[in-house]
């Protein structure tokens, strides 16, 4: 099994631009020696010979895209050790002049040795990453995915870090290479073979589990997403819906403020709503005020009078909502009326937090109290669009005696 468009077979394309990124390193890296050597290696990777290099390199296709993060300076860290201390920036630039003057395999690796017995603090085997460009033959790219995809085809336990993990896959890299017989010399081309494998591009039965696990996590948290936009969106519908019947029977409605901007079916909930709270809210202290303009739904009469307010509870806290109402109503104890409007499954949950304590004893409050489930709103609300009934059939709300009192 495998996708479109996998690296392996593609990483050969635009051999212009590969033997001009080719050359381009080969020159960059010169000048890393003669920049060291001279003392005007700048103290961070901005501006030096190294960050064109590594420019150059990242440009390449995906395998390389992270290559230039290693060599960024970390002064916290003190890493790469590369940039302030001047013995380790002569190993670096010693290591790459041995390389570039010989033609000999075993010096190329012992020049890389050498580098790695000073153990420079963050100067790890992603210098490969550059001895590539230089010798591609003899040394292969070196990131997480190859080390991944090599590990799950080999059943290996190679480790990012460390020089002496990375011969090991060299090692491997050129064995399995020669034994497939089917990649270019290259190591660009096997090493964008273990990189597909290790991003699960290309399907082996050696990552097969990997893969499957890892679709069904993707696919999980697709669907979580479709779920929480659809839950999204029926809030957006409940608002709408109370915004727009409470306008039909004679009221203004109020829409929580930071929804005016969302949209149902193309309907900004900003248009149905009142621009800004009546005068007889912003007189309300400032807390007040903030909870009020948070409510999903208030109906005010035309002399600016809360009618009824509406919490939308679709996934999130009922006993959150009813206080926000709560709040509201006991600075407004007229006939203004709450609701908590929810899912038929949760009914159950409306019925818990209404029999609290603090409703059952609070015998006015108890008795402003109803909710509405969404299936019955809906229903009543598309009947009458779809019949072109009069809106006034849903002014029962308003007076109370729809909605589902406290059972």
């Amino acid at each position: 099994m495998q996708k479109k468009e996998l690296l392996y077979q593609t990483w050969f394309t635009h051999s212009e631009e590969r033997l001009k990124a080719f050359n381009q390193v080969r020159k960059g890296t010169k000048k890393i020696i003669e920049t060291i050597r001279d003392a005007s290696f700048p103290r961070d990777l901005h501006g030096s010979a190294l960050e064109t290099v590594m420019d150059v390199i990242a440009s390449q296709e995906e395998i390389f895209k992270g290559a230039k993060h290693a060599f960024m300076w970390k002064p916290k860290m003190r890493i790469p050790d590369i940039y302030e201390n001047r013995e380790n920036q002569l190993a670096f630039a010693e290591m790459f002049d041995q390389i570039l003057h010989t033609n000999n395999d075993l010096k190329m690796l012992m020049a890389v040795n050498e580098l790695d017995k000073h153990k420079i603090k963050g100067l790890g085997p992603a210098v490969a990453n550059i001895l590539y460009f230089l010798e591609p033959t003899i040394f292969c790219p070196f990131n997480t995915k190859i080390v991944e995809g090599y590990n799950y085809l080999t059943h290996s336990k190679i480790r990012l870090g460390k020089w002496v993990d990375y011969f090991k896959l060299r090692d491997g890299v050129i064995e399995l290479n020669q034994a497939a017989g089917l990649f270019s010399k290259d190591l660009r081309a096997v090493s964008a073979f273990l990189f597909d494998i290790g991003k699960l591009n290309y399907v082996v039965r050696e990552n097969s589990e990997v893969y499957i696990k890892t679709e069904n996590k993707t696919q999980k948290k697709i669907e979580e997403k479709l779920e929480n936009d659809e839950l999204k969106n029926l809030h957006y519908k409940i608002q709408y819906i109370l915004a727009d019947i409470g306008n039909n029977i004679g009221y203004r409605s109020w829409i929580a403020s930071n929804d005016h901007n969302r949209h149902y079916q193309g309907n900004r909930l900003g248009d149905v709503s009142l621009a800004r709270l009546p005068e007889t809210i912003n007189r309300l202290p400032i807390h007040i005020r903030e909870t009020v303009s948070l409510i999903d739904v208030i109906w005010f009469s035309k002399n600016d009078l809360p009618i009824a307010s509406f919490e939308v509870e679709k996934s999130t806290s009922i006993m959150s909502g009813m206080n926000r109402m709560d709040d509201f109503y006991q600075v407004n104890q007229n006939d203004m009326m709450l609701y908590i409007v929810a899912p038929d499954h949760r009914e159950n949950e409306v019925l818990a937090q209404f029999n609290r304590p603090h409703y059952m004893r609070n015998h006015d409050l108890h008795d402003h109290i109803r909710y509405i489930l969404f299936k019955d709103l809906i229903e009543n609300y598309l009947s009458i669009k779809r019949f072109g009934k009069d809106f006034s059939i849903l002014a029962a709300i308003s007076h109370f005696s729809d909605g589902n009192p406290v059972k």
